[in-house]
């Protein structure tokens, strides 16, 4: 018995830890990722193009926004989002007005 909580004992340390890990990596490159330049221009021929590099010499139109990496949420975020969800639809189940069938017969 004492072997079997040890085990989950250290199951759940190590999945612990390894969320802690995965909630601060991830939020360093949230905080750290530098905004990414994304062009928009028209070539010689009239067409539009959007790209992440820069446009060629004879490029005109050129407009210039900044973009963002997209990165993951946390494990700890998704599991959260997910119980949330899941409790939601319990509750609605749970707490769900039940509609009373009223016929009536004729006589």
């Amino acid at each position: 018995m004492k072997k079997a909580l040890v085990v989950i004992l250290i199951l759940v340390l190590g999945f612990s830890g390894f969320l802690y890990y995965d909630w601060q990596a991830k939020t360093k490159q949230q905080a750290a990722e530098p905004s990414l330049p994304q062009y928009s221009w028209t070539d010689s021929q009239g067409v539009r193009h959007f790209t992440d590099s820069e446009p060629p010499a004879g490029a005109t139109d050129i407009n210039e926004t900044r973009g963002y990496h997209y990165i993951d949420p946390p494990l700890v975020v998704i599991i959260k989002d997910k119980a949330v969800e899941y409790f939601g639809k319990i509750k609605e189940k749970i707490f769900k007005p039940k509609k009373k069938n009223k016929k009536r017969r004729k006589e």
